[in-house]
């Protein structure tokens, strides 16, 4: 599926000693480049309908049907390094908020 990068979203809303806010988006039938996440992390669901977490060889790790805003996910410390891809496989853009833990 191509490079793994340490870009976890497009662009950071907020960083300080703690934590590091990205936020993230694909359109309807999008998937985006693969990243490696390396520390915890929650993900929060600002919009969108539904969306797959893809792996390296382009099979399915994750589906996420029904999204609703506000919905949140939390990826422990025990399921790390992980290195995925999102697919959007709704009919809206999906947005998604990313708070990575630092400390």
């Amino acid at each position: 599926m191509g490079e793994v990068s340490e870009r976890v979203g497009t662009s950071v809303l907020f960083e300080n000693d703690r934590v590091r806010v990205w936020k993230d988006g694909a359109g309807p039938g999008e998937t985006k480049p693969l990243h490696v996440h390396r520390r915890p992390y929650i993900t929060v669901v600002i919009a969108g309908e539904e969306a797959d977490n893809l792996g390296e060889d382009g099979s399915l790790l994750r589906r996420f049907e029904g999204l609703t805003p506000g919905q949140a996910h939390y990826v422990g410390p025990n399921d790390l390094p992980i290195v995925h891809a999102l697919r959007n496989t709704g009919s809206t853009e999906v947005t998604i908020l990313i708070i990575e833990l630092l400390t």
